[in-house]
């Protein structure tokens, strides 16, 4: 985050607000360097099983944890305020955090690698805590995504009925097609193009020939 921020010559000290999508390392593992002591409170809004301890489990893999790489009091000693809810966030006109996202759609899961650990058990993680981020322009919404875990169409169809909009304009960042089956690939294109999307900037966990099959058939 800090080496993209200066890359676009951001200035991380004027934040007042942080969105976390979701709980897992590779979104997070910056999050402290933004902060710093003596610094006024940053509110930070997230789902409230962001700090489940996460862990990725695979057959032929050692477990391995994925969770926040820092403890909350940390952060907070940083200056971090966290407003932790599963209901949506107003951030200002037009921008809203997703809160929750029900699974609708009959060909998205979660990926059965994830898991949380509760004491000694592990339990199936459902990434309750993943959200987006939606903006609402004269074009239509502006999708931002985390990872869409919970399936990106799934999202898009949450962000339709929270912002109260139906036009999607763009769809921004990972929508978690890896190891997704060649079937969920084009029920997503089907859902995709049915939806109206203009635009879209998919990277992340989205995988190469995913993300080479939706240039091909939104070009």
């Amino acid at each position: 985050m800090t080496h993209n921020a200066d890359t676009l010559g951001i200035d991380l000290s004027r934040i007042e607000k942080f969105v976390l999508s979701h709980g897992h390392f590779d979104h997070h593992r910056r999050t402290a360097s933004s902060a710093a002591p003596d610094e006024e409170e940053v509110e930070v809004i997230a789902h409230p099983d962001v700090w489940q301890p996460k862990y990725a489990r695979r057959e032929g893999e050692e477990d391995r944890y994925i969770g926040i790489p820092f403890q909350q009091d940390e952060l907070e000693s940083l200056g971090a305020a966290f407003q932790l809810t599963s209901q949506p966030v107003r951030i200002s006109k037009g921008v809203m955090t997703q809160g929750e996202i029900p699974m609708i759609t009959d060909f998205e899961q979660i990926d059965n690698g994830l898991f949380v650990k509760e004491g000694s058990a592990w339990k199936p993680d459902k990434v309750r805590d993943d959200q987006a981020l939606i903006v609402k322009t004269k074009l239509g919404l502006t999708v931002v995504l985390g990872c869409a875990h919970r399936g990106i169409i799934n999202t898009l169809y949450h962000a339709q009925q929270i912002a109260g909009t139906e036009e999607i304009h763009t769809v921004l960042g990972g929508s978690h097609l890896l190891r997704a089956s060649e079937e969920r690939l084009w029920q997503t294109i089907d859902a995709l193009k049915e939806l109206g999307v203009q635009r879209m900037g998919l990277c992340h966990c989205t995988d190469l020939p995913a993300a080479a099959l939706l240039a091909r058939e939104f070009r």
